[in-house]
C-alpha cells in the first residue's frame, strides 16, 4: 500500500515536472556534455524522465531504468512500451510496521533497448552487480530527483544505518549513485545529478549545491563540470509528494554533470 501511495502522489509531482519542461530542460543539460549511445538512469520513477532522455537522444541503444518501486516502474514499462520488471525486491514483515527485504534471485531482465529492473542501490546485491557490470560501459549515468526519507522509514535496513530525515537520505543516495557511477562509466563519460532545491535566487539555490558536489567529486575519478539551474513550481494541490507550501521560497531543479576522469 505504501508503494502504491507513493507512486500515486508521486505521478502529481513528476506530471507537474514533465508539463513544464522540466524534464526535458534535464535532458538538454546532459545533452550539453555528451551524446551518449547508452545510459543508466537511477531512481527512473515513472517513466518521464526516461521518456526525456529518449526523446533527446535518438542514437541511443541502450537506456536501462532503475528503481525500487514496483508501481513506479509499471508505470515506466507503460509510458516507454517496456517490458514490465518483475518483482525482486519482496517484503518481509518484521515487529510491527517495521519490515525488511529479500532478494529474489533470477529475476534481473535480459538486456534490451529499454530495460527496467527493481533494485535498491542501498543495498548490497551482488547479483545486481554482477548483472550490471555485464552492461557496461554507460556513457552517461543520471539521477534526477531522490525519493523522500518518509516512504522507506520502516525499512529496517533504512533505520540500521542510521537515516534519520530527508537530507541524509539524499546524501546517502548520492554516495551510491556516485560509487556505482565509478565502476560503469568510463573516461569521457559522464554522470548527472539533479536535486531540488529552495531559495530566493539563483545564485542561492546553486550555492550550496556547488560546495556539496565538489565535495562528492572527491570520492572517485570525477570532476564538476558543469552546474546549471531551472525555476520551476511544485503542485499544491491533488495527489502529490509535498515539498513546501506557496509562500515558500522558489524552487530550482540544480542539475550537476560531472566529467569522468582517468584514474
Amino acid at each position: 500500500m505504501a508503494h502504491r501511495e507513493y507512486a500515486r502522489r508521486w505521478g502529481g509531482n513528476s506530471g507537474s515536472y514533465d508539463r513544464q519542461g522540466v524534464y526535458d530542460w534535464l535532458a538538454g543539460h546532459l545533452g550539453s556534455a555528451i551524446e551518449p549511445r547508452s545510459l543508466l538512469d537511477i531512481g527512473c520513477g515513472r517513466g518521464e524522465g526516461m521518456a526525456a532522455l529518449r526523446r533527446r537522444f535518438c542514437g541511443l541503444s541502450l537506456l536501462v531504468g532503475l528503481d525500487e518501486n514496483p508501481h513506479c516502474l509499471a508505470a515506466a514499462a507503460e509510458r516507454l512500451g517496456a517490458e514490465p520488471p518483475a518483482v525482486r525486491l519482496v517484503r518481509r514483515p518484521g515487529e510491527g510496521r517495521v519490515f525488511d527485504i529479500d532478494l529474489a534471485p533470477g529475476r534481473l531482465p535480459a538486456p534490451a533497448t529499454n530495460a527496467l529492473a527493481q533494485v535498491d542501490i542501498l543495498r548490497e546485491d551482488l547479483e545486481f552487480e554482477d548483472w550490471i557490470i555485464s552492461l557496461a560501459p554507460f556513457d552517461a549515468v543520471t539521477m534526477w530527483f531522490t525519493g523522500i526519507h518518509p516512504a522507506r522509514q520502516m525499512d529496517a535496513y533504512i533505520r540500521s544505518v542510521g537515516i534519520q530525515d530527508d537530507r541524509m537520505h539524499r546524501m546517502v543516495n548520492d554516495f551510491a549513485i556516485f560509487d556505482l557511477a565509478c565502476g560503469v562509466v568510463p573516461p569521457g563519460g559522464v554522470l548527472q545529478i539533479v536535486n531540488r532545491a529552495k531559495g530566493h535566487s539563483e545564485a542561492e539555490a546553486q550555492s550550496e549545491t556547488i560546495a556539496n558536489m565538489t565535495k562528492l567529486a572527491q570520492r572517485g575519478p570525477f570532476i564538476v563540470a558543469d552546474v546549471a539551474a531551472r525555476r520551476y513550481t511544485e503542485p499544491v494541490t491533488g495527489p502529490r509528494i509535498g515539498l513546501g507550501a506557496p509562500d515558500c521560497p522558489a524552487h530550482y531543479a540544480i542539475s550537476t554533470i560531472f566529467g569522468r576522469i582517468a584514474n
